[in-house]
């Protein structure tokens, strides 16, 4: 006669026990694996867009501004249409009028579409879309992006500063693509004194318009009290780029934002620089290269690649 030998539901239980623990074991590697391709796709879409902001200076003898000068026939644009037809996003712009603001027809419906290459895939929604209410009709409405051009720094950033590292307020705080000024009219290499290898071109600000403190997600909610903003999501939009240093809530009743000044701290208009990724965020220089900071970068640092012709000296970052 022959037996069969089945399992036991002790020996079943077992099985499924261990099976659970490789499972465990397994997903963590997974994830830091696809952390990894993310963190390299996002630097890709860096590299490209340094690589147009130096194919536009080619062409013009000048970076685009981080937004232009709003009294002149050119209304309320940032550097981001400028730039797109070096990123074979020229049809796409073919139809972009700079002297109608970004927000109006026939700009609006453009700034609309989601690019991939403004967005960092480790951004847990990335095609997001700002929707700002304005006074007088239309909305400010436009797809959302994950990169931004640090204007400088701000003075309040000596807030967070030691005494030893204070900034003067004589020092010159622009950064290399800085927005429109009376002694800022045009954006060029020859401007970036600290040294093109030293001086950050792109930075991550990511996940805006809502709101993410550390790790922590406040969905966007431009009415009522508190209102809830990042504020410059929309990749057309001239809250864009902005100056760090500064730790203001979009709504006075929402802030201070907490916690300290640093990379991945606030994603916040003014704030620092934020990424999803883990430890640190991508940037790109003005000599083209693309490199990870840690979110342990000191401020000082910060402040230093920031800047475009402060005069500080940075040795290790």
């Amino acid at each position: 006669m022959l037996l069969r030998r089945a399992f036991t539901l002790i020996e079943l239980l077992v099985v499924i026990a261990i099976l659970a623990v490789l499972i465990g074991l397994l997903l963590p590697a997974v994830q830091k694996v696809r952390e990894a391709a993310s963190r390299l796709k996002c630097q890709n879409h860096l590299k490209q867009l340094a690589l147009a902001f130096h194919n536009y200076h080619d062409a013009n003898e000048q970076f685009p501004l981080a937004y232009t000068n709003p009294s002149s026939p050119i209304k309320f644009h940032n550097w981001a249409p400028y730039i797109l037809p070096y990123i074979e996003e020229g049809n796409r712009v073919a139809s972009y009028n700079f002297n109608v603001e970004w927000w109006k027809s026939p700009n609006r419906e453009i700034a609309a579409t989601q690019i991939r290459t403004l967005q960092c895939p480790s951004t847990p929604t990335p095609d997001r879309m700002q929707d700002k209410p304005e006074t007088t009709p239309p909305n400010k409405t436009g797809a959302c992006t994950d990169y931004f051009t640090p204007a400088g720094v701000h003075l309040e950033m000596n807030a967070f500063l030691g005494a030893a590292e204070q900034i003067p307020a004589t020092a010159d705080l622009r950064g290399a693509i800085c927005w429109y000024a009376s002694n800022n009219t045009r954006n060029s290499i020859g401007a970036v004194s600290d040294g093109t290898s030293s001086t950050i071109m792109l930075g991550e600000c990511a996940g805006r318009e809502d709101v993410w403190r550390g790790r922590t997600m406040t969905p966007v909610h431009y009415v009522g009290s508190p209102r809830v903003r990042a504020r410059g999501g929309a990749w057309a939009t001239t809250d864009n780029p902005y100056t760090i240093g500064q730790n203001k809530a979009w709504d006075t009743a929402f802030g201070p934002i907490p916690g300290p000044l640093k990379i991945n701290n606030s994603n916040e208009w003014g704030h620092a620089y934020y990424s999803f990724h883990t430890g640190g965020a991508n940037f790109a220089f003005v000599d083209g290269s693309v490199r990870f900071l840690s979110e342990n970068t000191t401020l000082a640092t910060l402040v230093a690649l920031t800047t475009r012709a402060a005069g500080e000296v940075v040795s290790d970052y």
